[in-house]
């Protein structure tokens, strides 16, 4: 009796102990100084263990530098990575794994006078933190997420080499409702990827109004019909990696680093088969209240108004709490959108716009009418009634062709509207190779171009697009700006007076942009302190990639292939006009002649430029804030070109 007594007592503190035991909230391992090279060199081997980075943000310490003139970092990088093959079947089981899917793979060093300043630390969420948050409780299911975590800690040590590792643990219990989940009811839609398109562009532009930044993005619904894999559980399916940069601001760069790992926030979306309803979820501000020993009241409070924030855009998007979840604004109710009108609103305008067409068909000549799908008819050769489009008023100053060199340089030259074919064939008629017509963005179309004096320097100067922006203008990118910033001292100002001669007979006077550059910054151009240069190029593929661009998706992938005389081949690529609306992000439309994306084959291999260099160059009005409003863009581009050459 007394045996089982004294059991009985030992297994009841066994039990407590076990019970107040800390969870771990994650594990960090070190590299002593500042790690970022071997952090970028590591995060480009991902693909051997079948993860990708849906986003990149490195050294974000730089633009907390540059927009608040704080540094208490050294280094700060966020990689949102995913292993798509494996969270598939537990998607499928259970759409909340989209809290984590992708999930952060967190880094950072503090001043070297901080406690352990010495050491770049790397890390993530702890796995069963991930699981607890999102409330997983099959043991097998569990077990499948660990093992396809463990990937990414195996890479970590076997590339990294860790001299130093430390957990971080919480006491206490997670919050009660540690995911808000949220649903939006819609009706009349029939097609599904046109509605998520439209609200995609209008998540990102409120959040975005409301200092936002959308740090990442996956489509995974497209990702496994591209994959050829089954996931036919939902219509739809996506997620958005979240991050305020104030807010990140104001607890990784003052005190906490250690709470990036949980941001950004995946904030996923998906519709279930033929329900009519668009679900969200994401993890909860109060996860990192509880877990990270954040006590600052004023921190605390700040976060919680952010998350607010967060909850109140949702209702603005017509979302409602979910049954039985809370959050920080869990009491508070959300008010439906009224779709019906919003869908009737949208029909109406379409059949104005149809009888518009119909009307302008009536009006514009016969090889001006918008072409119809009927059987080919033999062509009646006619003398073609003259197009008159609108003239714009330009406020610029007129281009003036020369060999001085301006101390600022216009990025791009304007001039007057022309129809699509009538600029093609002035332009053929004036020794340009026409390679290509892209439409970019709805109205936009762009048509690239090369002649014998471009196609001569053998780099990406080669090829020029000139944008065809509905009846408001041409633009067309400026040889000498590109030039300068892609040739560098081999470059001599006025030596593309030739092309210049040539297009402004094809498109008449033209004029200066407000997009200007000073031009001795354009030999060495970098954004800003610690980003890209020319040089800084990317990797795509490797192998007989001259093949990939006459096989049979090439018509989906590259807008045009050029052969140069040194024997590499430069290639413009397609991308989804999704992708492309990074540029309405930075109301850049009207530079939609940045597009398409080049890349360059040279032997067996195919490199691009960096778009956090190109973008920039191509964009020179653009702000930090702007660049980090499309954070998403660069590694959304490489991995479109990457994937054109699988």
């Amino acid at each position: 009796m007394k045996f089982i007594k004294v059991s009985k007592i030992i297994a009841s503190l066994m039990l407590t102990a076990t019970l107040t035991q800390a969870s771990v909230l994650a594990e960090f391992h070190g590299t002593k100084g500042e790690a970022g090279k071997e952090l970028s060199a590591m995060v480009k081997k991902l693909e051997g263990i079948d993860y990708s980075a849906v986003g990149k943000n490195e050294h974000i310490e730089v633009h907390y530098y540059n927009k608040y003139k704080e540094k208490n970092l050294d280094l700060l990088n966020f990689y949102t990575i995913i292993d798509k093959k494996s969270i598939r079947e537990l998607l499928i089981k259970n759409p909340n794994f989209g809290a984590y899917a992708p999930f952060n793979l967190l880094a950072f060093k503090k001043l070297a006078k901080a406690e352990g300043g010495d050491t770049t630390w790397y890390g993530h969420l702890d796995s069963e933190t991930m699981l607890n948050i999102i409330g997983e409780k099959d043991e097998a299911t569990r077990a499948k997420f660990k093992a396809m975590v463990s990937k990414v800690d195996k890479l970590v040590q076997d590339e990294m080499k860790p001299t130093a590792t430390k957990k971080l643990t919480f006491d206490g219990e997670l919050p009660k409702q540690p995911l808000l989940k949220m649903v939006k009811k819609f009706e009349g839609v029939d097609d599904i990827e046109e509605y998520v398109e439209e609200f995609v562009m209008q998540h990102d532009t409120l959040f975005g109004k409301n200092g936002f930044i959308i740090a990442g993005f996956i489509d995974l619904k497209f990702e496994y019909d591209d994959m050829e894999l089954d996931f036919e559980e939902y219509d739809a399916y996506w997620v958005s990696s979240l991050c305020h940069f104030q807010f990140s601001n104001a607890v990784f760069n003052h005190g906490a680093p250690h709470a990036g790992v949980f941001a950004p926030c995946s904030v996923y979306f998906y519709i279930p088969k033929g329900s009519n309803e668009l679900h969200v979820g994401y993890a909860t501000v109060e996860n990192w209240i509880t877990t990270t020993g954040i006590k600052d009241k004023a921190q605390i409070e700040y976060m919680k108004k952010i998350a607010d924030d967060v909850f109140k855009t949702f209702k603005q998007l017509g979302f409602t709490l979910e049954e039985g979840t809370g959050g920080e604004s869990a009491k508070a109710s959300a008010t439906p959108r009224d779709l019906a009108s919003e869908i009737s609103e949208l029909k109406a305008m379409m059949m104005k716009m149809a009888k518009d067409i119909e009307e302008l068909k009536k009006k514009e000549p016969t090889e001006n009418k918008i072409e119809e799908k009927t059987p080919a008819k033999k062509e009646i050769k006619a003398i073609p009634k003259r197009v008159e489009l609108p003239k714009k008023e330009f406020k610029t100053a007129k281009m003036i062709i020369g060999d001085k060199a301006p101390e600022n340089i216009s990025a791009y030259y304007a001039s007057n509207p022309q129809t699509i074919d009538g600029l093609i064939a002035k332009l053929k008629a004036n020794g340009f190779e026409v390679l290509a017509t892209t439409e970019i963005l709805k109205g936009k179309t762009v048509v690239s171009v090369t002649n014998d004096e471009l196609k001569d320097t053998n780099s990406f100067m080669s090829v020029i697009n000139i944008l065809v922006n509905g009846e408001d203008e041409i633009r067309v990118q400026n040889p000498s700006y590109f030039g300068a910033a892609y040739l560098q001292d081999k470059f001599k100002y006025g030596q593309f007076n030739k092309t210049l001669t040539s297009l402004q007979s094809v498109l008449g006077d033209m004029y200066l942009v407000k997009d200007m550059g000073e031009y001795k910054e354009l030999k060495d151009y970098q954004f800003m302190f610690g980003m890209s240069h020319l040089d800084d190029t990317i990797e795509l593929a490797e192998g007989d990639l001259i093949a990939k661009l006459s096989g049979d998706k090439a018509d989906k992938y590259f807008a045009y292939s050029l052969k140069l005389p040194n024997g590499n081949t430069l290639v413009g690529h397609k991308m989804r006009m999704r992708t492309n609306k990074f540029l309405n992000k930075v109301e850049a439309g009207n530079n939609a002649n940045l597009l398409p994306y080049q890349s360059m084959i040279k032997g067996n291999e195919a490199y691009m430029l960096d778009p956090k260099f190109y973008l920039a160059l191509s964009l020179p009005l653009l702000t930090m804030t702007d660049f980090m409003k499309i954070a998403t863009a660069p590694d959304a581009i490489e991995k479109a070109l990457k994937k054109s050459y699988k």
